[in-house]
């Protein structure tokens, strides 16, 4: 009996990710009085979420009372417990940038994502890092709708953000730099070594 629980307990090992998205940030300024973001922790189909939130919003936010080019602190927390057989798929954080006109209309400014670390490979490791992710906006393909989006105000938006997580995928799709997004995330991986993985 203990035979079989050590080996179905070597058969898998587990990920802890804490932190939070800091600050999201424009150099020319954000075309919005207040901004805030969706996230989505997405990971491969071996992998379980045992704990945590995996879709998020953050509050609205905006640096009026500072510089026009200043961060915009968000300060949204993270916490994610993972479980997997072995590390393809490993997680994922895509966030998705909207912004508020002054007319109180909610538009897209970008998306972003950014891979959890990935560290060494014994029994029990630890990492912690400040990541800054760019923020891509997709360009509009012609002047019509470049003129419709001038009129507007309205970006153009991805129907389904996930394609930004395959590269295979976004063959074609024109993005522009828009920003960066800053992250704290904290992360430890327990039973990896036992599985002789090594990465």
């Amino acid at each position: 009996m203990k035979s079989s629980s050590a080996t179905a307990a070597a058969s898998f090992f587990n990920l802890y990710i804490t932190g939070q998205i800091e600050s999201a940030s424009f150099p020319l300024g954000p075309e919005a009085s207040e901004i805030f973001c969706r996230y989505e922790a997405i990971a491969g189909k071996d992998w379980e979420l045992m704990s945590g939130i995996k879709y998020g919003i953050t509050q609205s936010a905006s640096n009026r009372k500072s510089n026009f080019n200043e961060p915009i602190a968000i300060n949204m927390p993270i916490e994610l417990t993972y479980q997997s057989t072995n590390p393809f798929g490993w997680p994922q954080i895509l966030i998705s940038i909207y912004g508020t006109t002054r007319w109180g209309i909610d538009v897209s400014l970008g998306y972003s994502r950014v891979h959890v670390p990935v560290f060494g490979s014994g029994n029990c490791k630890s990492i912690s890092q400040m990541l800054k992710a760019p923020i891509l906006r997709p360009r509009c393909t012609n002047m019509m709708s470049d003129f419709i989006r001038w009129l507007t105000g309205r970006n153009p938006e991805l129907k389904d953000p996930k394609i930004l997580l395959d590269n295979m995928k976004t063959k074609g799709l024109s993005t522009e730099s828009y920003g960066e997004v800053q992250l704290q995330l904290n992360v430890m991986s327990r039973g990896i070594a036992r599985l002789g993985l090594e990465f």
